[in-house]
């Protein structure tokens, strides 16, 4: 499936994949490959990555240079718009042929046709003429974003269409967790390609979990995740307040939490809600909590399995992002548990 020294790419430098570039970065040196190419739509966050001359890295002109040049393109990005954009760009990009690695983006878009390159979108809704065989380059498209599994299901359809593999790799983590390959990886997709992503896979992550062929199952399961940790958050938010209202400290509540669930990610949430430290920083913001949760009652509604906790945190969520906590991180759900108890935010 792919080359002995593949081209290496990373799309999306924000703060997951800034992490989970210079993992991989750190990795293709070490072991002598390829220097790892960097895309982001703001250049200025390439630039602490780029200095760093133990990451080795260098920037990748356009989406369109990532197409031609690289083997395997990794993306991280922030959500479905965002993904099938960048995905877009890069079908357009291989179904026209866009010449050799690292042409220049200009005389890339000369190739393409008008239409393709106003609305690369165009491409993913359309279908696509497939390639004889021996004219594809074959490429690995694997996405770490969290997305719907239709968005899934639909960019798997047009990357094959043009003679490339997609593979599905959402991450479990936080921005913490992706800097000290801590990540835990859902993986789904075509065995050869998940198989030629192994030991990259392994240098972000400190396990993969195979969910099969079909590229939209890891984002189902990544959505179960992220099931679970709301409902944590929902849970302890409103046992925090019921205690608080009835005269037991937060922290007291807390030390009864850590003996009964002692792990490290029940402590970590629980402890930002006790001293109510809300500030994203290395976190999750409750725009993202809701964009998620979102996300996932979509899919219990096609699949008809009612999800009341994902209904109750995506309402108080909701009430967080109205009291102008949107930037904060998604902990802060405590604070609308809180306000509709009467107590003070």
């Amino acid at each position: 499936m792919a080359d002995a020294d593949p081209c290496v790419a990373f799309v999306g430098l924000g703060s997951m994949g800034k992490g989970m570039a210079c993992c991989l970065a750190r990795y293709l040196k070490a072991n002598g490959r390829q220097p790892l190419r960097l895309y982001n739509r703001d250049p200025s966050k390439l630039t602490p990555l780029l200095e760093d001359a133990e990451l080795g890295c260098v920037q990748a002109a356009s989406l369109a240079d990532v197409a031609t040049s690289a083997q395997i393109i990794f993306m991280m990005l922030s959500h479905d718009t965002a993904v099938r954009d960048v995905v877009g760009q890069l079908v357009a990009a291989l179904q026209a042929g866009a010449g050799a690695a690292g042409q220049q983006e200009q005389g890339l878009q000369q190739q393409v046709p008008q239409e393709q390159q106003q609305e690369p979108q165009e491409l993913l809704e359309q279908p696509q003429q497939e390639q004889p065989q021996q004219e594809r380059r074959q490429r690995i498209i694997v996405d770490c974003s969290t997305v719907s599994p239709e968005t899934t299901a639909d960019l798997s359809r047009a990357a094959q269409a043009v003679g490339a593999a997609y593979v599905a790799c959402p991450v479990l983590g936080r921005p913490d967790a992706a800097a000290a390959a801590n990540l835990l990886i859902f993986c789904s997709g075509p065995d050869a390609a998940k198989q030629a992503l192994v030991p990259y896979l392994g240098a972000m992550g400190r396990k993969v979990l195979d969910l099969g062929s079909e590229p939209q199952k890891a984002h189902i399961m990544k959505l179960l995740a992220n099931f679970h940790l709301v409902s944590l958050i929902e849970l302890l938010s409103e046992g925090m307040t019921l205690a608080e209202k009835n005269g037991i400290s937060r922290d007291t509540y807390m030390s009864f939490v850590d003996e009964i669930l002692p792990v490290p990610i029940v402590h970590g949430y629980g402890a930002r809600m006790a001293a109510d430290a809300f500030d994203a920083g290395a976190g999750f913001t409750v725009t993202l909590g809701l964009k998620d949760v979102n996300l996932m009652r979509k899919l219990a509604e096609s699949s008809e399995t009612p999800l009341p906790l994902a209904d109750v945190a995506f309402n108080h969520l909701l009430s967080a992002k109205a009291a102008g906590l949107a930037d904060k991180d998604w902990a802060a759900l405590a604070v609308a548990v809180r306000k509709s108890a009467g107590m003070p935010e």
